[in-house]
């Protein structure tokens, strides 16, 4: 890989950079607009001129020019005042100098007091040496490419991708990954010899050397706690998180995103008691029943007297969205739910809010995921004598034909979903397409692409983490997957394309590592989710909010592509062409198979999949063939 001139394309990037062993000069406005292929509007850039590096960043990004160390960093972070204690600056010095200070002063290790969301580059210029690090959680991506020729890196996947001189090949095994995540899971993007950085790692290049590593991670001591003790520390801890996330804001443009779930009516009441005053939350509904809340979210309004805005989502409007979101994902990305809070934030930004809490990653933390409880029943059944289930049930049970009705049929499936180990347990209702990928795949595809499969990925995570109980460990494989990977991209990309910024106070470090220390009892007790988070929380929270299960913000594209011809004709014209077709994904006949599947079946089982292959191959449409949704 060769490493061109750096650029910034400033609507769609906010760090860009590259390191080469022969740098060019300053870059010009017209050569950047010759790279991006885009109007740029006055991009700030920080050239080298004999120093081997470059760094870039548009007008929201942090830069940070000094003699020895050069910062360009997309920061959004808490805890400024502590910060600038810290580096010794009032608060003029520290908007010129506040990261480049704390480095030289510690090192790498300033890394670790930060708090919220960040992606950095950071260029020493006496060790000659390059650093580029993402915040512990992921809220913020970096993505780079590195071999002995040099090194290029960005915010945007995009962005890095249009700056290297040759293209990368697509890599077929993260796009078997991507069919049954519905993402792919860091380190590994869509393409041959470009990586992202995962969360809470720094990536060190000096002197030709490169090295990845992790500056923070979650462990689990699961210490023993007083529960009164515990309730009231989860509340306090809870309370300066979403007191943080207040900070820095002006209070007439902040809000809140309001499924009416457990988290977000707890971030809105939080912020009610922290402000003194109507909060304003914003919320989304369905006219199909199945996935419309907002009861819930009334609700929780009416009991915090917050300013409350709706609006309710037709598949009109999703159709007519679809075009900015595959735009504003430059990586294949399935969850639908984009869908919702794309929406919610546009309403958000035309009210006059730029910022909004959301309650991402509280399930994760609290115990909250219905699959923690499901597990715990799978997992009771080990628990039964071994000479019952060897020397009776099992004998009995699975000698029997596979697929007999009735109890002993449930009974059959029972067991043998409760003698697969875990993670893959925890996963063995998903992953569709790895479990039929000799029929549904091509098989030069599948040869290229299965190695280990999706479970390779979840089995890394479970096995890396410093836990006892499988309960902690199963909530660290959510932390880094469905939060590090999925939902964080999810809500930071779409809520950008609706014009406002996110932050995400369940994701304070403080709480977090707090949560780890919590034994597993006290996450899920019995069958009982959230059992801690409940008695922490219950003089602030309605009785009915605390019982309810968790929805979110489920969008029924599976109802659409069944009954709403706009969205199944469109569908159909995309996944059916000769175009689709050639990618060379599936075996003929499996997409047709799908939809005669959506439609015999009342669930959005097949319709998630429907999904998840649509937007792949808009995917490719867009950021791989080149512009124009279907064209």
């Amino acid at each position: 890989m060769s490493v061109p001139v750096p650029f910034l394309e400033a609507q769609a990037l906010s760090v860009m950079g590259g390191l080469a062993p022969a740098p060019a000069g300053p870059v010009t406005g017209e050569a950047l607009r010759a790279m991006a292929g885009r109007v740029i509007q006055e991009p700030g850039a920080i050239c080298t001129g004999n120093d081997p590096a470059g760094l870039f960043a548009s007008g929201r990004a942090r830069i940070e020019r000094g003699d020895a160390v050069w910062v360009a960093a997309e920061a959004d972070l808490l805890n400024l005042d502590e910060l600038r204690a810290v580096a010794g600056l009032d608060e003029a010095q520290a908007q010129a100098g506040l990261l480049s200070r704390l480095y030289e002063m510690e090192g790498p290790a300033f890394l670790r007091r930060l708090r919220g969301a960040f992606a950095l580059a950071l260029w020493d210029r006496r060790q000659r040496a390059l650093l580029l690090a993402v915040d512990p959680f992921g809220m913020r991506r970096m993505y780079y490419a590195s071999d002995a020729r040099g090194t290029a890196f960005a915010s945007r996947l995009a962005a890095l991708r249009a700056g290297l001189a040759q293209a990368a090949p697509i890599e077929p095994a993260t796009i078997f990954s991507y069919l049954n995540f519905g993402f792919i899971p860091a380190p590994e993007t869509p393409f041959t010899g470009i990586w992202r950085l995962p969360p809470g790692h720094v990536f060190h290049v000096r002197q030709g050397y490169s090295k990845l590593e992790p500056y923070w991670d979650i462990s689990y001591p699961e210490e023993r706690h007083r529960e009164d003790r515990a309730a009231a520390s989860m509340y306090r801890l809870s309370h300066e998180a979403v007191r943080e996330a207040l900070a820095q804001s002006d209070p007439n443009e902040i809000g809140a995103f309001l499924s009416g779930g457990t988290d977000s009516s707890t971030v809105v009441g939080l912020m009610t008691r922290i402000t003194g005053g109507p909060v304003r939350a914003f919320s989304i509904g369905f006219h199909e029943d199945r996935y419309d809340e907002l009861q819930y979210a009334k609700l929780a309004a009416r009991t915090f007297d917050a300013s409350h805005h709706t609006r309710i989502i037709k598949p009109e409007d999703a159709l007519d969205a679809l075009p900015r979101l595959v735009e504003a994902y430059d990586e294949p990305f399935g969850n639908n739910s984009a869908i919702g809070v794309y929406f919610c934030a546009r309403m958000a930004r035309e009210h006059g809010v730029s910022r909004l809490l959301a309650g991402d990653g509280g399930d994760e933390i609290f115990g909250g995921n219905e699959r923690y409880r499901t597990d715990r029943i799978f997992a009771r059944y080990s628990s039964l004598p071994a000479g019952l289930r060897h020397g009776l049930l099992e004998p009995v049970l699975l000698g029997l034909p596979a697929g007999v009705p009735g109890i002993l049929g449930r009974a059959q499936r029972y067991i043998r979903r409760a003698n697969i180990p875990n993670p893959r347990r925890f996963y063995s209702y998903e992953f569709h397409v790895a479990q039929n990928a000799a029929e549904m795949l091509e098989p030069s595809f599948l040869r290229q692409a299965a190695s280990t499969g999706p479970w390779g990925v979840l089995e890394e995570h479970f096995a890396h983490v410093q836990a006892t109980s499988e309960l902690n460990r199963l909530m660290y494989v959510d932390l880094k997957l469905t939060i590090g990977d999925n939902d964080l991209f999810k809500v930071t990309r779409t809520s950008e394309l609706g014009g406002v910024e996110v932050r995400f106070p369940f994701l304070d470090r403080p709480l977090v590592e707090f949560t780890g220390t919590l034994p597993p009892e006290l996450k899920v007790r019995g069958l009982e989710k959230r059992y801690l988070f409940k008695r922490a929380f219950r003089g602030l929270l309605p009785r009915e909010i605390l019982a309810k299960q968790k929805h979110g913000f489920g969008v029924p594209t599976s109802d659409w592509l069944r009954s709403h011809r706009g969205i199944r004709e469109m569908a159909r014209d995309v996944l059916l062409e000769n175009r689709t077709a050639e990618r060379g994904y599936f075996r003929r006949g499996v997409v047709e198979r799908l939809f005669e599947q959506l439609v015999a079946d009342s669930t959005p089982f097949y319709g998630d999949i429907l999904w998840t292959l649509l937007m792949l191959e808009l995917w490719h449409r867009r950021h791989v063939d080149g512009p124009g949704l279907a064209g």
